[in-house]
């Protein structure tokens, strides 16, 4: 009798853990776009560090709560500092548990994500450029295309990605 739970519990659990969707973000060499090894895990809320070529997670890096973005405490889902909040099409740093707004880091426009700068966020030189499932690297006034950066193997929350590319 005292098992008897056991494998309705099982059946739960493993549901609740096919109904969070999975994003794998691998690296990606040269203009092409060639995959290379898992860069991060984004999973529900949280962004994991992946190791391999098959992407096994790794410990929690970020987490993400409605406009909030914390650091992970310890590696396992413990809400740490703020560390950015999401602010319309861009994303700002912030500090503290209260998220105190600092200066903006980046903006997205359109496929475009640019640098920004002050508290009102100004916007500054292309730092990367989404086509598709490719983040490419950009550089001038006009987001002119470099070397892919990143591989998206999903669909991928919006303020994940701006996540990963300002920690980058």
């Amino acid at each position: 009798m005292r098992y008897a739970l056991l494998p309705t519990f099982l059946a739960l659990a493993s549901a609740a853990c096919v109904n969070a969707q999975q994003v794998l973000v691998r690296w990606a060499y040269g203009p092409l776009a060639r995959p290379g090894d898992a860069a991060f895990v984004v999973e529900g809320g949280a962004i994991h560090a992946a190791s391999g070529p098959f992407g096994t997670r790794g410990p929690c890096l970020y987490l993400i709560e409605g406009d909030r973005v914390f650091r992970s405490a310890d590696g396992l889902w413990s809400r740490g500092d703020c560390a950015y909040v999401l602010d319309g099409q861009g994303i700002a740093h912030a500090s503290g548990a209260l998220c105190t707004r600092g200066s903006c880091a980046l903006v997205a426009e359109g496929p475009a994500v640019f640098r920004s700068e002050g508290a009102f966020c100004t916007k500054a030189e292309a730092a990367f450029l989404v086509e598709g499932n490719v983040v490419y690297l950009a550089e001038g006034a006009f987001a002119r295309k470099g070397d892919a950066l990143l591989v998206l193997e999903g669909a991928i929350d919006p303020a994940a990605l701006l996540v990963i590319l300002a920690g980058l």
